[in-house]
């Protein structure tokens, strides 16, 4: 009788499958590798070795992270405080490191056995198995070829449409400029015609001046004319100066005014920045837009760049007097007071001198003598005369105090002495004639009240400042350059913090001057100036061809032209629309009765200091040897 006992049943467990050891991804790879280097996190070589205080080693990245989500050793959950209780093995980081060379010299070593290898196998070879291995590698390498001239193939078609792309739209683009040139040309040719039209009708209506000559007469003495005539008509045009067109054809040709040919190359000259200033101009214009705007712009540069053809002087004078010694002369600053009557020089001499324009233009000699004088206990480098008191003159000096003058009395009416430094800079406020400011190599600004003993507010600079310039049609900005290579533009209402920060030069900052309420040109030593507008950061203009590596060299301006000193003994003038220099006038060298040996040359010499006469085409420029040039753009 059978039992009915159930039997138990042998259920048969699966084995555990056991994960293969694989390193970065490859297949028994693990075995290669000796177990004393592998991270038991990552299962790779260890990076960075670090150990827990229980002895074992991870890299230092995976340990980590491990105690990020666990306090305990990954390897015998042994509990670990914090991170700070690992730390570097540096003994195994030295033995993963030979491991790593020798590693890498085993696989030289491998690539040179197999290649023996193949030798040896190759021996047992018969003709057919050498013809298969010959086909094969054959297909392998046509399959090679075949690859490698794709990728080339696609680098060179990237390559082409790239530059097709490229040239297509350039070709568009100086299609479009064709076509703006094409109306532009036409609109000019018709207001040309048309200005000649009337140029004809106005002489039809002369009335002549002697009725009794023929009209073959006539004609004949108004191309020839006789001494008399061509005196007048050149005393007419004289006096009524220069009457131009929008197309810029002369009426009244005044005596200098430059011939055909000198256009010509001067244009051929500037053509490329003339070309650029041209096409950025017209260029923003969609076709069919309004160009009579832009194209007017551009013809007012084209006047301004065309006005001066070159720097004459029309009187010299000195500085300094003492012809027998070899001192420095160098004039720091000149300044033209507020009705352009006089002018002040000022420099290392500790002498501030005033002249009066008009006799020194008058004069027939080079011999001058200053109206007054003043003496400072020190160098001077910077003066600025009062735009509202004709007779206030403000100095710097190497000290670092600050003067009031008297020029009436050549007397001090005030003193400021809080810098601590050096003084660079002076400059008076336009809109508030009692404000001064002054800027000092102990990177401090101080702004003063000619009532007051004492500075009224200072900013703090960051860097030794080299020159201060007021806002001239603000009350309440400024502007100042210093060795941090760049301009600051403050609010004085705000004066914790910069308005504009303009940076681009690779020196030091020595002159910043306004064109006008919103644009300022700045001057360094890296051989550059700047043009700067107020909300953009990024310089609209860069000028170029003077040289400035160390020097004070002087800045000036009338809000179109810019006049700047170099260290070749040379005055520049820029226009502000072109980069590029648009006239020079080269000091001839001093000589002086006792020189010194083997100097034959003026290459220690420098321009020191100009300045513009208000409203007027007449520059001041003094040198290092103390030689002023009064100068007229003709």
């Amino acid at each position: 009788m059978m039992s009915r006992t159930p039997q138990p049943v042998l259920v048969r467990k699966a084995k555990k499958r056991l994960a293969t050891a694989v390193l970065a991804g490859q297949e028994d790879s693990y075995k290669n590798i000796s177990c004393d280097y592998i991270c038991p996190i990552c299962f790779d070589i260890i990076d960075e070795a670090y150990m827990t205080k229980c002895g074992h080693s991870f890299c230092r990245e995976c340990i980590e992270k491990s105690l990020e989500r666990s306090n305990r050793c990954p390897r015998c959950v042994v509990p670990i405080e914090s991170s700070c209780s690992i730390f570097p093995n540096f003994t195994l980081m030295e033995l993963i490191r030979k491991y790593r060379n020798s590693d890498e010299q085993k696989m030289v070593n491998k690539q040179h056995l197999d290649v023996q290898d193949w030798q040896v196998l190759s021996q047992d070879w018969d003709l057919g198995d050498i013809n298969n291995v010959m086909s094969l590698l054959v297909q392998r390498k046509q399959h090679l070829e075949q690859g490698t001239k794709l990728a080339e193939t696609r680098m060179l078609k990237n390559f082409l449409e790239e530059v097709r792309d490229r040239k297509q739209r350039e070709l568009d683009k100086v299609k479009k400029q064709l076509e703006f040139l094409n109306q532009d040309c036409q609109s000019i040719g018709e207001a040309l015609q048309e200005f000649e039209q009337k140029q004809l009708g106005c002489n039809d209506h002369l009335v002549p001046n002697n009725p009794a000559r023929s009209s073959t007469a006539g004609c004949s003495s108004s191309s020839g004319g006789t001494n008399g005539e061509v005196a007048g008509s050149s005393g007419d045009a004289r006096s009524s100066g220069v009457t131009e067109s929008f197309a810029g054809v002369a009426v009244a040709r005044p005596k200098v005014e430059m011939s055909e040919a000198r256009k010509k190359r001067k244009l051929s000259q500037h053509f490329e920045d003339l070309e650029k200033v041209y096409l950025d101009t017209r260029g923003g214009l969609g076709l069919g837009g309004e160009s009579d705007g832009s194209l007017e712009q551009f013809a007012v540069c084209l006047s301004k760049f065309s006005q001066y053809t070159s720097i004459r002087a029309v009187a010299s004078l000195n500085y300094t007097h003492e012809v027998f010694t070899n001192s420095s002369s160098i004039v720091s600053s000149i300044e033209f007071d507020r009705d352009s009557e006089f002018f002040a020089i000022a420099g290392v001499t500790k002498k501030i001198k005033v002249f009066e324009y008009g006799i020194i233009r008058d004069s027939v000699v080079d011999l001058h003598y200053p109206v007054t004088e003043m003496s400072c206990a020190s160098k001077i480098s910077c003066i600025a005369w009062n735009p509202y008191k004709k007779h206030m003159l403000s100095s710097a000096d190497y000290d670092g105090i600050v003067y009031m003058w008297d020029t009436s009395t050549n007397q001090r009416t005030q003193t400021f002495q809080e810098h601590e430094k050096r003084c660079w800079s002076v400059d008076f406020n336009r809109m508030d004639p009692k404000m001064l400011a002054s800027g000092s190599d102990d990177t401090k600004v101080k702004l003063w009240d000619w009532d007051r003993s004492t500075s009224v507010m200072t900013i703090e600079g960051g860097a030794n400042v080299c020159c201060v310039k007021f806002n001239p049609t603000t009350r309440y900005n400024l502007a100042f350059g210093s060795a941090d290579h760049c301009v600051h533009y403050y609010d004085l209402r705000h004066p914790k913090k910069a308005l504009y920060v303009f940076r681009g030069h690779g020196k030091a900052v020595s002159y910043v001057k306004f064109l006008n309420g919103n644009d300022m040109v700045s001057a360094s030593t890296d051989s550059q100036l700047k043009l700067w507008s107020l909300g953009r950061h990024n310089a609209i203009s860069t000028f170029k061809g003077h040289i400035n590596e160390k020097n004070f060299v002087g800045l000036a301006t009338d809000g179109d032209y810019i006049a700047c000193g170099s260290e070749n003994n040379s005055l520049y003038l820029y226009y502000k629309g072109l980069t590029r220099h648009i006239l020079t006038y080269k000091f001839e060298p001093a000589r002086r009765l006792i020189e010194k040996p083997g100097k034959d040359d003026d290459s220690s010499e420098f321009v020191s200091a100009v300045t513009w006469k208000p409203d007027s085409n007449i520059l001041v420029a003094a040198n290092s040897q103390g030689l002023v040039k009064l100068l007229e753009l003709v």
